[in-house]
């Protein structure tokens, strides 16, 4: 029996989540657009799809009405970074718009530069070794102030006998 019928039958069961998939050519860096496809099941053409980035809403596609597929072309640019983790749904309009339950995650990253992790690595240990540099300097600092606050030892106070 066909989605729409046993839809229509059960009133607001929910529709079942539609596929997500990462289309070729995979992204390798910042600013290779991303091609993610998300596919109803048979018996759901022509619905609408939203794409979501985590929680936020990237974009909406309407499948052309013999369509069970939409794909969404993220291109770089944007104030944020390209990648994370997205997820999909789709509507159908009949009497009543039903949502799909929310599609399997697909993730997209980017490998980071070697250079980038070689300078922040730099850039750690350099931090790193300054704070050590300031509580050493500290650490001797009190304890040259407590030596004058309290004078020079008591051995050292006797008169030298020539």
């Amino acid at each position: 029996m066909p989605w729409t019928v046993l839809l229509f039958a059960a009133g607001s069961l929910a529709i079942p989540a539609p596929s997500i998939l990462l289309v070729p050519p995979h992204p390798s860096s910042q600013e290779d657009p991303i091609h993610i496809a998300c596919v109803a099941p048979g018996g759901f053409p022509g619905a609408n799809f939203t794409l979501y980035r985590g929680r936020q809403v990237v974009q909406l596609l309407q499948a052309p009405a013999d369509q069970l597929r939409v794909t969404f072309n993220l291109t770089g640019g944007g104030k944020e970074a390209p990648g994370g983790t997205f997820h999909c749904q789709y509507e159908v309009l009949g009497e009543q718009p039903q949502l799909s339950d929310l599609s399997d995650t697909v993730s997209v990253s980017f490998p980071v530069p070697t250079w980038i992790l070689a300078l922040s690595l730099s850039l750690a240990g350099a931090l790193l070794l300054l704070a050590g540099l300031v509580i050493i300097a500290v650490v001797v600092r009190r304890g040259k102030s407590r030596q004058r606050k309290h004078g020079p030892p008591a051995a050292s106070m006797q008169p030298l006998n020539m």
